[in-house]
């Protein structure tokens, strides 16, 4: 506040403003020439030259990382964009398909656990099978089988806001996303007959 007109914006409020990331970076490289011009007449050519390396080098290094540095796989990255979200425990899983195979379970399906199987599903076919769910439907299909397509595929299944999922259903849509999911192993050539 201003001591003479008690409201804010007096000269005891007043902070510098931050500089502009151009007007910065314009800075930075006058300071740095001037170092190394500064060197080069004190010390000579040898030792402007080694300064001048490394300010260029941690210039690049700094323009890298501000550039996007997550860009480039450095393997500690985030798991795949489909597993964002944090995985249900398995207490949490329980609770699902209590819910869903109980008299609310169409809609708790439709609302709920659907879109987490299909989520997990999508990621599954993508990372072993190269196949997208959204995108290539007819394949994804065919993994899944005819019989639980319908439970995954572009629209739920048609069962009323008071049908149930059959527990069934679900144990099956489970064994199959594991199924898929287990590693393939190369296939090994028959031992020579003889």
């Amino acid at each position: 506040m201003s001591p003479l007109s008690g409201e804010p914006g007096g000269a005891a409020d007043r902070r510098p403003a931050a500089l502009p990331v151009r007007q910065l970076l314009l800075l930075l490289g006058v300071m740095g020439g001037s170092a190394v011009v500064l060197l080069l007449l004190v010390d000579g050519p040898g030792a402007a030259c080694a300064v001048a390396a490394v300010l260029l080098v941690t210039a690049l290094a700094v323009a890298r990382y501000v550039a996007g540095a997550g860009a480039f796989d450095s393997g500690r990255r985030a798991d795949v964009r489909l597993l964002r979200a944090r995985a249900p425990g398995t207490g949490e899983w329980r609770s699902h398909v209590r819910t869903a195979a109980g008299p609310d379970g169409a809609l708790y399906y439709r609302a709920v656990l659907r879109p987490e199987l299909r989520r997990l599903f999508a990621a599954v076919l993508a990372e072993h099978h190269h196949i997208s769910l959204d995108h290539q439907p007819r394949r994804a299909a065919q993994l899944i089988g005819a019989e639980l397509w319908p439970w995954l595929g572009p629209e739920p299944p048609r069962t009323g806001p008071d049908g149930d999922v059959p527990a069934d259903v679900l144990r099956r849509l489970v064994d199959r996303l594991e199924a898929l999911a287990a590693p393939r192993s190369p296939t090994r050539p028959a031992p020579p007959a003889g």
